[in-house]
C-alpha cells in the first residue's frame, strides 16, 4: 500500500468513526429527550395518583355531608309537621272558641231581645206638633248623615240588640 491510500483510508475512517459518534451522540440526544419525556410522565401520573385519592377522600366527605343532610332534612321535616298539626290544633280551638263565644253572644242577646221586647215612648208637651208612635217598633232604624260618631256606635248598638 502506498502513503496516498493509508492517507485516505484514515480519512475515510475517521469521516466514519465521526459520523458514528455524531449519529451517537444524536442517539444519546433522542435517549436523553426520551428519558426526559419518562421522568415527566411519570410526575404526572403520580400527581394523578395523588389528585385521585384526595378526590376519594372529598367524595367522602360529600357522602358524609350529604347524609347529614339528609338527617336534618328528616328532622327539620319531623318538627315542621309537629308544628303544623300544632297549629292546626291551636286554629280548631280558636274556631270552637269564637264559635262557642258567637253562639253564647247570640243566646244572650235573644234572651235580652225577648225578655225586653223593644218599645219607644216618646213624650212630648202639648201642642207639639210632632207625630207620636206608640207601638212595637220593627224593621230598620234610619238616621241623618251628618250624626257624629257618638250616635254612630248608639245606632250600631241599638240595632245589634234588636237583631
Amino acid at each position: 500500500m502506498n502513503y496516498e491510500e493509508l492517507k485516505d483510508w484514515c480519512a475515510d475512517a475517521r469521516r466514519s468513526v465521526e459520523r458514528e459518534l455524531d449519529r451517537l451522540q444524536e442517539q444519546q440526544r433522542t435517549m436523553g429527550n426520551h428519558l426526559q419525556v419518562l421522568e415527566a410522565a411519570g410526575e404526572l401520573l403520580d400527581e394523578i395518583a395523588r389528585q385521585k385519592d384526595e378526590l376519594e377522600q372529598k367524595q367522602s366527605e360529600i357522602d358524609m355531608l350529604n347524609e347529614q343532610l339528609e338527617r336534618k332534612k328528616l328532622e327539620m321535616a319531623s318538627v315542621c309537621q309537629q308544628h303544623q298539626s300544632e297549629t292546626d290544633d291551636l286554629r280548631r280551638q280558636l274556631l270552637e272558641a269564637k264559635n262557642l263565644h258567637l253562639e253564647s253572644e247570640r243566646q244572650h242577646l235573644e234572651t235580652e231581645v225577648h225578655a225586653k221586647p223593644m218599645e219607644i215612648h216618646n213624650h212630648f208637651e202639648s201642642g207639639s206638633s210632632s207625630q207620636v208612635f206608640n207601638d212595637q217598633v220593627s224593621g230598620k232604624y234610619t238616621r241623618n248623615r251628618n250624626d257624629k260618631k257618638k250616635n254612630k256606635k248608639r245606632w250600631k248598638k241599638i240595632v245589634r240588640k234588636m237583631l
